[in-house]
């Protein structure tokens, strides 16, 4: 009985040093960070370490695959800022996030912006200098949107977009009256790099 208790302690001691040192190669949240900001790229292991995290910062990100987005897409808000442009699965995936920061993006395409369109909350894409008017028409389901690096906009997208409840245009200097009538059923409306109105923009606001 001594002799098979001994090698059961032994046993379990060499268990658990294989567990110790097993926890030892396991990344901290910081060291996963610093090497994303490092290398610009992430695995799909310390995605799926970090997807436990409702909140993620991951703007040192430069590409990432399909599959790393939808592990990703579990966070609720998450910033990708350093991407530069997305594929169509990552765009569908990622629509499954409440908070979705894409502020590196230049272009989208229209089944992108499609499901980009499933969000319900905010998205940010100001790095976008144009949309068609088929985008405006998608992305105006989303309740909380930025698009201030958008420089003109149709009266036809101004009038998809004035669905949206919370909307930023900052990068717009200035807007037809037909926009203006559009934008001002807008709850909450930023335009703040517009460099003049029309006196009948400034009785409209008057209104307000």
């Amino acid at each position: 009985m001594k002799a098979i208790m001994n090698r059961f302690s032994k046993l379990l001691a060499i268990c658990c040093t294989v567990v110790l040192l097993a926890g030892c190669d396991q990344q901290t949240p910081t060291e996963i960070y610093k090497k994303v900001y490092a290398t610009g790229r992430i695995t799909d292991e310390q995605a799926e370490f970090l997807s436990n995290d409702d909140f993620l910062n991951l703007d040192g990100l430069t590409s990432i695959t399909d599959k790393q987005a939808e592990i990703l897409s579990k966070a609720e808000h998450l910033e990708l800022n350093g991407l530069s442009s997305i594929t169509d699965p990552q765009a569908e995936h990622l629509s499954k996030v409440k908070h979705l920061e894409l502020r590196g993006l230049t272009s989208i395409s229209d089944r992108q912006a499609e499901s980009l369109s499933k969000m319900r909350e905010s998205l940010s894409l100001d790095r976008l200098t144009s949309i068609t008017d088929a985008q405006a028409e998608s992305l105006s389901n989303v309740e909380e949107i930025s698009l201030s690096g958008l420089t003109s906009i149709t009266d036809r997208q101004a009038e998809s977009l004035s669905k949206v409840e919370w909307l930023y245009l900052d990068g717009l200097t200035s807007i037809t009256d037909a926009q203006w009538e559009s934008l001002s059923k807008v709850k909450v409306l930023g335009l703040r790099g517009l460099t003049s109105i029309s006196d009948r923009q400034a009785e409209s606001l008057s209104k307000m």
